[in-house]
């Protein structure tokens, strides 16, 4: 609405003034002065959907209080307008506002710490290096035989059974086996059966130029855990018991300068250097088994049939 002068007046932006008899000629009021204001007013009721009264002097009020709550727009990021009080945030009767802290059961302020997430020109960032870690983390796992809770697979997966695997589905598989990453867990890919059943924990390429893995065959298998210097990783380890030997010496002939070794023991008749004495009755000849476990045979335990298979442990992230 533009403001209109007293009548008369060159001067736009002129006052009006109070009119004294006899002393001060007052203004001359035009009809838009007091048009003007009144159609303004009007317009503000009616755009609020009331009616103008004339017995109603609060009605601009009502009409300012409507229109905001009507078309005042939520605020957003490219426009302001209202908002309300979320969990991160409280406000007092006084009509303070305050952000809260954040916690594990309430939303609110954080602080960065620098090294998973920092603050740049107002906007929060999670840093590359978090991100290349837990990506290098999880390719990882990729080829890594685990045991699993369930007989469902999950995704992503397949069974240690001996199945080709082919790198058109599994192309982060291929950059695994092409980085070296199967190195000493694969066998050739022309391997013969009976280098396969030796190597049962091993990887085996489909091709001379490959476009799959055949996957270890753990199936059915127990695994005994590999170390540097020890079988080689991945081989197989038939069923079977220890190497058993021993020599009754004299108790089995007449030899009294040989003595009863290994898995064999003598008592009874016998002369100062533990020989038996010829024709004595009471001699006997005894058989312990578990006297060779750590001195003879193949294995210092009952071997079931099993696999190779390297374990490694986690030490953290290096300084």
């Amino acid at each position: 609405m533009k403001y209109n002068p007293p009548a008369g007046s060159q001067d736009p932006d002129a006052k009006y003034v109070t009119g004294q008899p006899g002393k001060v000629r007052g203004s001359a009021v035009p009809a838009e002065a007091v048009e003007h204001p009144q159609r303004e007013i009007v317009e503000v009721i009616k755009k609020a959907g009331l009616t103008p009264s004339a017995d109603a002097l609060n009605q601009l009020y009502e009409a300012i209080l409507k229109i905001i709550g009507v078309q005042v727009p939520v605020a957003s990021k490219t426009e302001t307008g209202l908002v309300q009080i979320g969990d991160g945030l409280n406000i007092t009767p006084e009509g303070l506002l305050s952000v809260l802290v954040a916690t594990s059961k309430q939303n609110g302020i954080m602080r960065p710490d620098g090294t998973t997430c920092t603050v740049k020109d107002g906007v929060l960032k999670v840093l590359q290096q978090s991100n290349d870690y837990m990506e290098a983390w999880r390719k990882s796992w990729i080829g890594v035989p685990r045991y699993w809770r369930s007989t469902e697979l999950p995704d992503n997966h397949c069974w240690a059974n001996g199945d080709l695997i082919y790198f058109n589905d599994w192309p982060e598989l291929k950059e695994i086996y092409d980085a070296g990453g199967f190195e000493g867990m694969l066998m050739g890919w022309d391997a013969d059966v009976e280098t396969q059943k030796a190597n049962l924990g091993k990887w085996r390429p489909n091709a001379s130029i490959p476009t799959g893995l055949y996957t270890p065959a753990l199936s059915g298998q127990f695994f005994r855990n590999w170390a540097p210097a020890n079988d080689v990783a991945g081989s197989y380890n038939a069923a079977g018991l220890p190497e058993i030997e021993g020599d009754g010496g004299g108790y089995l002939t007449s030899a009294k300068d040989k003595v009863a070794t290994g898995v064999f023991a003598g008592s009874g008749g016998i002369f100062g250097n533990g020989n038996p004495a010829s024709g004595d009755a009471s001699r006997k000849l005894i058989f312990k088994a578990s006297a060779a476990n750590s001195v003879f045979g193949r294995s210092a335990t009952v071997m079931p049939a099993s696999i190779n298979q390297p374990a490694i442990l986690y030490l953290g992230r290096p300084t």
